[in-house]
């Protein structure tokens, strides 16, 4: 039977990137039964997932399934190596993208909503859109996830108390600004769901809590029994983003595990300790 004759949620799936949001996607996929690959420039790396009945591949199209879901995780890469994504993916005829963006598209907007303009105001920024757009005039169906800053097991400002030095997380702003945030099991779930329906368009992902960070600083020192005092709360003052992502979540009945960084940071916290 064609690829095209799939019912949507029993196509393959191929994971473009294999970092921290595609590899928990893919955990849930396969809980599934689901049929998941991934292209990665190293697939060594993933011994546990192929395991686990990843197939993993490099960026080569006679590798993978035709007419798939992609779930497409990368950033913008250097004007060569972007060209080079974009072929792979037209080789692959995918029937659907889900993209993973960000909400520097939004540039200096301070508060974001589903009906907001893009403006981006830097390069990073800039780049995000020009992915979007690309993604959007293909030949399939796509739907933009525009994500708030990412967190989860080992990964947020939470690790800044346990580890000095750290990022204050993945945008890089500094602890004064009020920014919103996205745990990646939320970002993993909505990602599942776009796979699965035919919605089309684009739209902000973000929890419930816009805050500071040195709010989330304060609060997991509190939680751990840090001295506050002892925290590096240096760093640029920043506007930061409050995104408000409630739209994407009611079309694709999609309930927050974390909706605030409360209950995400604890949960990271706990898995880290179990990892460890």
């Amino acid at each position: 039977m064609s690829a095209s004759w799939w019912p949507v949620r029993e196509r393959p799936v191929v994971l473009v990137g294999l970092g921290l949001t595609a590899s928990r996607l893919a955990r849930r996929l396969l809980r599934e039964g689901r049929e998941v690959y991934a292209a990665t420039r190293n697939p060594g790396r993933f011994s546990a997932l192929t395991a686990e009945g990843l197939k993993t591949a490099e960026f080569t199209p006679n590798s993978f399934p035709r007419e798939a879901a992609i779930a497409h995780t990368i950033p913008p890469l250097a004007d060569a190596e972007e060209d080079a994504l974009r072929h792979f993916l037209l080789a692959i005829r995918p029937a659907r993208i889900v993209y993973v963006s960000a909400t520097s598209v939004y540039g200096e907007l301070a508060v974001v909503d589903a009906d907001s303009p893009v403006l981006p105001s830097s390069a990073p920024g800039s780049r995000r859109l020009a992915a979007e757009q690309w993604i959007q005039a293909g030949d399939w169906r796509s739907l933009i996830l525009r994500a708030a800053a990412i967190y989860g097991p080992g990964r947020g400002a939470h690790r800044r108390v346990l580890d000095p030095g750290t990022p204050a997380d993945s945008q890089r702003r500094g602890p004064s600004g009020v920014m919103s945030r996205i745990h990646v099991d939320d970002l993993a779930s909505l990602v599942k769901a776009g796979l699965e329906c035919e919605l089309t368009g684009a739209f902000p992902v973000a929890d419930d809590l816009p805050c500071s960070t040195r709010d989330v600083m304060r609060w997991s020192a509190d939680f751990l029994g840090v001295d506050p005092d002892s925290l590096d709360l240096s760093g640029p003052v920043t506007t930061g983003r409050s995104v408000d992502g409630q739209m994407i979540r009611k079309i694709l009945g999609v309930k927050l595990q974390y909706p605030d960084y409360r209950r995400g940071i604890a949960q990271c916290l706990r898995e880290e300790r179990e990892s460890s």
